[in-house]
């Protein structure tokens, strides 16, 4: 965005200031639309959001700081730099109470030309680099974890911040390709990329829709988390849909590169970053991630095993499941019980 190209909401209940705000920006090349009360900017910042509001602060019914907090407490809403306009000398407790509902910058009528214009170029410029880092988000999400995006956006937003290594209660979900490497020894690389693509792509849409977060993608495997209340469900629902999504795909054209196979358990888990200064990724490790680990290795193609810790979580009203008994995992000092989703 140019600077110059902006759009800026007036927001005054004097018309007079209105007019003499838009004889100053209009010839310099600003695009600017008004609103005479705090109800009409809201209205208009929800229906065409602005790149910038000048906001006077003393208005009827509802004032600037008040306009500034619904406009800061809508998250649909994209940052837009908001000036105070004010008319009377800022006292300290005025000034927090402005920044602390969510303003940028304040500008005090009579109105400096000079200073105004440059205030405003200093706040669209912050705009800029906050447009640029929810791009920046978006795109990196196509390719890392989310616990590392994280991670990047409280480092670029405070620069001596380090992401906080804490315990969590979570579900782990672990799927895996049966057989991979012998199904790829016969295929071209461009093959056998399209397909593990195809079946990859298919698996993170399922993982979205049932509110888990992908923390690593490895070849053919995936790890997903899972949190909250539903947390059990949540997992177990995503993992039995991924099998039947992929076994209608295998029944009708697609090779044995869609055998998957699914394991699940929930637990205590450590969220730490590993690394130097040169490569550092948010991570998660513990006991917990390892069993969903053997979990999946253990699960036959198209076949989805849990443990007691997943079961405990579950509405199990909604699921049909049964025990395959205890087994033995490598790295356990004793077997634990195993569930077997009905599909």
């Amino acid at each position: 965005m140019k600077h110059m190209d902006a759009k800026i909401l007036i927001v005054d209940d004097f018309s007079m200031n209105i007019s003499l705000l838009k004889e100053i920006l209009i010839p310099v090349g600003y695009t600017v639309d008004s609103a005479e009360s705090g109800e009409e900017a809201l209205d208009k910042v929800l229906t065409d959001p602005p790149d910038l509001i000048l906001l006077d602060v003393m208005m009827p019914k509802m004032n600037g700081y008040e306009v500034c907090r619904r406009i800061r407490g809508n998250k649909s809403l994209p940052y837009i730099p908001i000036i105070y306009i004010t008319a009377s000398e800022l006292q300290q407790e005025n000034v927090i109470e402005g920044l602390d509902a969510g303003g940028d910058d304040y500008v005090r009528k009579p109105f400096d030309i000079a200073e105004l214009l440059e205030r405003i170029i200093s706040c669209l410029r912050v705009k800029d680099l906050y447009d640029k880092l929810a791009k920046t988000k978006s795109e990196l999400s196509r390719y890392v974890s989310l616990s590392t995006l994280r991670m990047v956006e409280n480092k670029i937003r405070n620069i001596n911040a380090e992401p906080q290594d804490r315990d969590a209660y979570v579900t782990i979900l672990f799927s895996d390709i049966r057989g991979f490497t012998q199904i790829a020894e016969g295929m071209a690389p461009s093959d056998v990329f399209a397909k593990l693509n195809t079946n990859i792509r298919k698996q993170l849409k399922i993982v979205a829709k049932y509110q888990g977060i992908i923390e690593k993608l490895n070849g053919d495997e995936v790890m997903a988390i899972f949190d909250g209340p539903d947390m059990g469900d949540n997992a177990l629902g995503c993992a039995i849909e991924i099998i039947q999504d992929l076994s209608k795909t295998e029944h009708n054209t697609e090779s044995d590169i869609f055998h998957v196979g699914i394991g699940i358990n929930t637990g205590q888990i450590y969220l730490g970053s590993l690394g130097n200064e040169f490569f550092k990724d948010y991570t998660v490790i513990g006991n917990t991630v390892n069993i969903a680990a053997r979990l999946c290795g253990l699960a036959d193609k198209l076949q989805v095993l849990f443990t007691e810790n997943t079961l405990t979580s579950l509405s199990q009203e909604k699921f049909i499941f049964q025990s395959i008994g205890k087994k033995m995992l490598k790295g356990l000092s004793k077997p634990i019980e195993v569930f077997k989703a009905t599909l």
